[in-house]
């Protein structure tokens, strides 16, 4: 699984694609304070149940929320 970060603004962002090129899942990253607040949520679920965490550096926030979408 092959996954493209993009940055928008302070964040990043990035869609996990299925077989038939349809989203399974919605990721994020945004800096708060000083750490990293992830989230993973599928298309069409409230954000509000996404499986979320928070980490010290951008690049832990990013693996963790890969690892949260496999």
């Amino acid at each position: 699984m092959s996954i493209v970060w993009e940055r928008s603004g302070e964040g990043y962002y990035a869609s996990v694609m299925g077989p038939s090129d349809e989203v399974r899942f919605h990721l994020t990253v945004e800096k708060y304070d000083d750490h990293w607040d992830w989230a993973v949520w599928r298309p069409g679920d409230n954000q509000r149940v996404a499986v979320n965490g928070i980490a010290e550096t951008i690049q832990e926030a990013m693996r963790d929320a890969e690892q949260a979408a496999a």
